[in-house]
């Protein structure tokens, strides 16, 4: 069985975001960190996502770098302006080589339409509600608005157009249905929740790993938190995981700590490398 991969075709080229989207004018800051777990443990609960992970990623082996990476990867495609179709078609050829036989047996392709705008789909929602969760909650017309957005980005990176539903509303519907009918537990699934709950040492803190794991304990229970809190509660109950309502009331002091607080720090530290250059680009031409 062949898996088709073809690259995609549309009928125009997609637009790349600037200062006028929502995209750049409500994102880009590292609260995107709070949702980071939730859609990666959506993607590899695909199978065929799952199998690539585990067999080409290095998240185990170096889970801080294969953060930064993925971060200054997908942000470059939303924050690189006029570079970011440069930026999207690396993203894209990173995935070329990502192949082989799933745990079931069937031959998958990184590239392969469902998985692929499966993957796109977790960040388009993740972005909706981190924004709802941490930051300033989006209007309906907005959300139609940040969903319009990320369609662009996601033909920038070879999404093809009839694989992505044409406004929010259907993709909702999509989302709900993919979760129900295509998602599962897996051993990978297992392995982002072991992580997620106990963060291994950043190579570049030189303390013992005991130190570590005592200063991390309040950051990883946020982590953990935010990560399966925000889970679709379909899948959440499907992993058996436990979410009850003293559960709900402390992500939502968290969530409120977290809005209230974020924007008072400095643009340089808010804000993820990506988005900041984008705002240093945008004051120097401002000044030319």
């Amino acid at each position: 069985m062949t898996v088709d991969v073809a690259a995609p075709r549309s009928t125009r080229a997609p637009h790349t975001l600037g200062p006028d989207s929502l995209i750049w004018q409500r994102t880009g800051d590292w609260r995107l960190l709070l949702v980071g777990g939730r859609s990666l443990l959506l993607q590899v609960a695909h199978p065929a996502v799952a199998a690539g992970v585990a067999t080409f990623s290095d998240y185990e082996r170096d889970p801080w770098g294969r953060l930064k990476r993925t971060i200054d990867l997908y942000s470059g495609v939303l924050f690189d302006g006029p570079r970011s179709p440069e930026t999207a078609t690396r993203l894209r050829d990173l995935h070329k080589r990502v192949k082989g036989v799933d745990h079931h047996g069937n031959r998958y392709h990184a590239l392969e339409p469902k998985a692929f705008h499966w993957v796109h789909a977790t960040l388009v929602d993740g972005i909706v509600v981190m924004l709802e969760r941490f930051c300033k909650p989006l209007r309906a017309a907005e959300k139609d608005r940040v969903y319009a957005e990320m369609c662009e980005v996601g033909q920038l990176y070879g999404v093809r157009e009839r694989d992505m539903p044409p406004d929010w509303a259907s993709f909702q519907r999509y989302f709900a249905d993919f979760v129900r009918d295509e998602l599962e537990d897996n051993d990978v699934v297992r392995n982002v929740l072991a992580h997620v709950a106990s963060p291994p040492r950043h190579p570049k803190v030189p303390v013992p790993d005991a130190l570590w794991r005592l200063g991390m304990r309040p950051g990883a229970r946020v982590s953990r938190l935010a990560t399966i809190g925000l889970l679709p509660k379909a899948y959440r109950e499907r992993l058996g995981l436990a979410w009850t309502a003293r559960h709900e009331r402390e992500l939502g002091l968290y969530g409120e700590l977290v809005r209230r607080s974020f924007p008072l720090l400095p643009a340089r530290v808010r804000l993820v490398p990506p988005a900041f250059a984008a705002r240093q680009r945008m004051r120097a031409g401002a000044r030319a």
